[in-house]
């Protein structure tokens, strides 16, 4: 089976996560980078970040998007931002245009519920074969090694349900 990983990350939480599902499903992965970065280490970062997420923007991207046609899975992570996912991934659906792949996402919050932006992500990639999700609060912050084994073995989950 072959995969990849694709994910934005504004403060390392999903970057953490990312790497982890991808060493285990042995995938490689896309970090979304932004043309115009979003201010990581100030409160602008809420306002810009929100503002963004709410007017659902697409973001210009510094990376490109590689033909993803021969990957049979696509996990897509993102931070909560006011809810939903990250504006990078709206710029990288509609750049993608995935349809009819198996699709998993992983979400990461700084501790507010996951369920909205897991099920816009799917509204976002629907067309492909929804085949499961997690959530994470702060990885990077709390309990790492937890979540580390945690994606671990959703990683280990997907390549069971395949």
């Amino acid at each position: 089976m072959k995969s990849i990983v694709v994910y934005y990350s504004l403060e390392g939480n999903c970057k953490l996560i990312g790497n982890t599902v991808a060493e285990t499903l042995n995938s490689p992965i896309i970090e979304l980078k932004l043309r115009k970065p979003v201010p990581a280490k100030s409160p602008m970062k809420f306002i810009v970040g929100g503002r963004s997420a709410i007017k659902k923007t697409s973001p210009e991207l510094s990376n490109s998007i590689p033909d993803l046609s021969d990957y049979e899975l696509i996990v897509v992570g993102s931070p909560v931002w006011a809810g939903t996912f990250a504006p990078a991934l709206r710029t990288f659906a509609s750049k993608a245009r995935i349809e009819n792949k198996k699709i998993a996402f992983f979400a990461c919050s700084g501790g507010g519920s996951t369920q909205k932006c897991i099920s816009e992500m799917q509204f976002l990639f629907e067309g492909n074969d929804f085949i499961g999700d997690t959530s994470f609060v702060t990885p990077s912050l709390k309990d790492t090694e937890n979540c580390i084994h945690k994606a671990q073995k959703w990683a280990d989950s997907l390549i069971l349900s395949l």
